[in-house]
């Protein structure tokens, strides 16, 4: 089971900061805080908050027939979930289906369960634009919906995606080319470079991509929406000659 304790400004800091150092979800950790954050007197004698937040075991489902709306690929499949977590997941998809009446979407939506256990719906055909949102926002809020959704009915399920024509990957791509663009520059000037502000989504991208970078390193700062990536040169990077 891994766990880590991390410190920040708030709670809220403390929790983003251990997400971003497990590369998970928030809804696949166990949080517990260990000490709340405090003011000191005129600015001085403050605590930070800490947290330690510990990875969800997920628990064996029984094996069950999938419902026809819902298939599970063609990979080998994994263990075949519960008919709790089958209710959870209908009961997901038909909130979706009602969130794409009510934007005006009218569209299939397909079901599929991926080779980790977790989820993905994917919505083909028109109307991609208004469920996006800009850099994914709207799909965000929507996903993060249908999961909260889904874990009241069934706390042992993987979690859910939700995609557009490809949205996802085209958009990871580009988070993709983005941050290494950035640790070049971080290199080539030896200077910082900072990305505009990103969901918790695209940061862990770039944190990821760019763990196995040579001379450079990754840290967020910010608050909430504003919240950003800092591409730090190492030592070991050099600047390039003038």
């Amino acid at each position: 089971m891994r766990s880590v304790e991390t410190e920040g400004a708030s709670i809220d800091e403390a929790i983003g900061r251990a997400l971003e150092l497990l590369h998970i979800e928030r809804d696949k950790v166990e949080i517990e805080i260990l000490e709340n954050s405090a003011r000191g007197l005129l600015g001085f004698g403050g605590r930070k908050a800490r947290i330690r937040a510990t990875v969800r075991n997920p628990l064996s489902p029984a094996a069950v027939e999938l419902p026809d709306r819902v298939s599970q690929g063609t990979d080998a499949a994994p263990e075949a979930a519960s008919p709790d977590s089958m209710d959870a997941i209908e009961a997901a998809r038909r909130t979706l289906a009602e969130i794409l009446r009510q934007l005006g979407v009218e569209s299939d939506i397909d079901a599929e369960r991926i080779d980790d256990g977790s989820w993905c719906f994917r919505i083909p055909g028109s109307g991609a634009g208004i469920v996006i949102g800009r850099h994914g926002q709207t799909l965000d809020a929507i996903e993060y919906l249908l999961n909260r959704i889904s874990s009241h009915g069934s706390p042992s399920l993987s979690r859910i995606t939700v995609d557009v024509e490809g949205y996802r990957e085209r958009r990871q791509e580009s988070v993709e080319q983005t941050a290494r663009r950035a640790a070049d520059k971080a290199r080539q000037t030896g200077r910082p470079v900072t990305l505009a502000p990103m969901s918790p989504r695209d940061r862990r991208t770039v944190h990821v991509v760019l763990s196995d970078e040579r001379g450079v390193t990754t840290r967020s700062q910010g608050e909430g929406s504003f919240r950003r990536v800092m591409i730090v040169p190492t030592k070991s990077a050099g600047r390039a000659p003038s």
